[in-house]
Parts: structure tokens; sequence; C-alpha cells
């Protein structure tokens, strides 16, 4: 039976057309309930807040991929291919500088042997394309930045996993019609958009990625045998210039007083900093007062208040407490 537009948005309508006993009807409401229950807890398992992760997980997902997008684009502008060392070595970027925070310490790979260069490549593409660590090539046990990628990767595909439902990049429009809703639908469009967002920023990391890779791969090294000695000396004192900055770096680590703030800041620091307008860890004092003034205007009990965005804020503000200088 076809329903009015009027009785279909009645979840009780069920109980009145169905055929039978009372018992079987009411039933029938129950088990259409029981769908509808099953598939927002599925939801909510994917997207939902992390034991731990003050955000809900596709907002902390893109997070990671934008620390990801400023890593690459920080380090491969950095690089020659002329220094391979410097590929499988640990930046710098996050110690000071305009970049600090916001950029990866890791290498660009982990050491491996050179001969193995085909199998390192096709071993990275086809965890990208199979979308999981099985075929990793490199050392497990070890972070660089293409295992990063790779396993943002992993999880951007099993967060949009709802097992018994359609995959969320097919939704809504492979909704089941039992769950037939309009708001439903509108929420799974935006959240869709932002989902296949994330997947094209983690795709153009990949390609760029890849392709400094491909041309680091195909310029092969120079020989020990055939190296002259004014070669060996520009490697030398590179190598001493290096040592002399990374010597500089620790020296003004070990100079800055210890205070409660993080070196670098996590996912949920950075959320918490943006969704109260900082840049930086503030002062006690500015927090509190950003805080009062926000409450102000976000406070559910205030014309043009909200109540999410107010948890949200609240939020946000107990995190910053714990690293804001009295």
């Amino acid at each position: 039976m076809t329903l009015p537009a009027a009785q279909s948005a009645d979840w009780f309508v069920k109980a009145i057309l169905a055929e039978g006993n009372v018992s079987a009807c009411l039933s029938q409401v129950i088990d259409d309930l029981r769908e509808k229950e099953k598939f927002v807890a599925a939801l909510r398992k994917n997207l939902g807040e992390r034991p731990g992760v003050l955000f809900d997980a596709l907002s902390e997902l893109s997070t990671k991929v934008r620390v990801l997008e400023n890593t690459v684009k920080f380090r491969l502008s950095a690089l020659s291919h002329e220094r391979r060392a410097a590929w499988f070595r640990q930046s710098a970027a996050t110690a000071t500088g305009p970049f600090a925070g916001t950029v990866l310490p890791d290498p660009l790979f982990t050491p491996y042997d050179e001969t193995r260069t085909p199998l390192i490549r096709a071993g990275v593409i086809e965890c990208w394309l199979r979308r999981n660590l099985v075929s990793y090539p490199m050392r497990a046990t070890e972070s660089c930045v293409w295992k990063h990628l790779l396993v943002l990767n992993y999880e951007w595909g099993k967060l949009g996993d709802l097992s018994d439902y359609p995959r969320l990049e097919r939704l809504p429009e492979d909704l089941p019609a039992s769950l037939e809703s309009r708001a439903l639908k509108a929420f799974l469009l935006n959240v869709k958009a932002e989902y296949l967002s994330v997947y094209e920023r983690l795709k153009s990391i990949y390609q760029a990625l890849l392709d400094a890779s491909e041309v680091f791969w195909r310029a092969a090294p120079i020989p020990a045998a055939q190296r002259t000695r004014s070669h060996q000396g520009r490697d030398d004192a590179s190598y001493q210039t290096a040592e002399t900055m990374r010597a500089e770096f620790r020296r003004r680590r070990a100079q800055t007083p210890t205070i409660k703030r993080p070196a670098g800041k996590t996912s949920q620091d950075l959320e918490a900093l943006r969704f109260m307008g900082f840049d930086e860890f503030p002062d006690h004092e500015v927090l509190k007062q950003r805080y009062h003034a926000l409450a102000l205007e976000m406070h559910p009990d205030r014309d043009g208040g909200n109540e999410s965005r107010f948890k949200l804020l609240t939020k946000s503000y107990k995190h910053l407490m714990k690293y804001s200088a009295r």
C-alpha cells in the first residue's frame, strides 16, 4: 500500500494499516524502530567522539590530514635529490620557527636497502590502493611520512564502513527505503561532502609524495668509488653545516624553560584553539576573557544562542585551561 505523505511521516502508522492482531501490528512498529535505531547507532559508532578525543571522528581525521598537508609541502620544498640521506632523516621543523607544532618531524622514508627500491615502490602503492598496511614494505616499527599517509588512508576507509549498510560515500543515494527521511538525507549529504573532501585532500598528498618519490627513486646515488675529492669535500661541508644547525636547535631547546604547555600541538589542541580563535596557547586571563565573551554569544538561554556550540566551547575551554599560564 502506498501511503500519503502525511501518513508516511507518522512512525506509528504501520500499527494502524498492518494486518493481524494487536501484537502483530505493534511488532511491525517495533521492528521498524529497531532498524532505525541500528542505523543511527552505526553512524554514531563511526562518526562520534572517540575516548580521550575532544571532537568527532571526521573532524579529528581532517585535522590529522591538515598536519600531513603542511608536512609534505614543507619537507618536499626543502629536500634535494642530491642529498639522499636527508630523505631518511628526521626534520627539525617542529623545534622552532613558524612551523612549530604543525609539521611532523618524521623522515620521508625509513632506512632501507636501495636495491629493494622496486619492492618499496610497489609496496606503498599497493597499500594505498588496497587501503591497508598488509604490504607495507618499510620498517613497520618506525614512523615516516609515507606511513602516516597510508595509516590515514586506512582510517578514512574504516570510517566509511557502516557494516550492514552501504558505505558512507554511497549515502544517501543507497539509503534503504525503511530509513527514508528528509532530515536524515540532509544530514548524510553534509557528512558525505566533508568525508569526500578529506579523501580528495589525501589523494593530493599521495600524488605529491609519489611524484617526489618517483624522482628520488630514479636518481641513483653516486657510487663511493666514483666520488672525487672535491665532491666528497662538499658533502663533508654540508654534513658539518647540518650538524651545526642541529646542535644549535638542541642548545636552544635545553635553554628553554619548562612550562606546562606541550612543545607541539595535538589535534585536540589545534581544534580547541581554532574554535576559540587562538593561534597559540593563551595566558590564563586572556583565555578566561575570551571564554566569557563567547559564552555570552553562545549560551542557549540567550537570543541567537546554540546549545551544541556552547557545549563545544566549554570542552575547548576546559582543554586549553590545562596549558594556560597563570
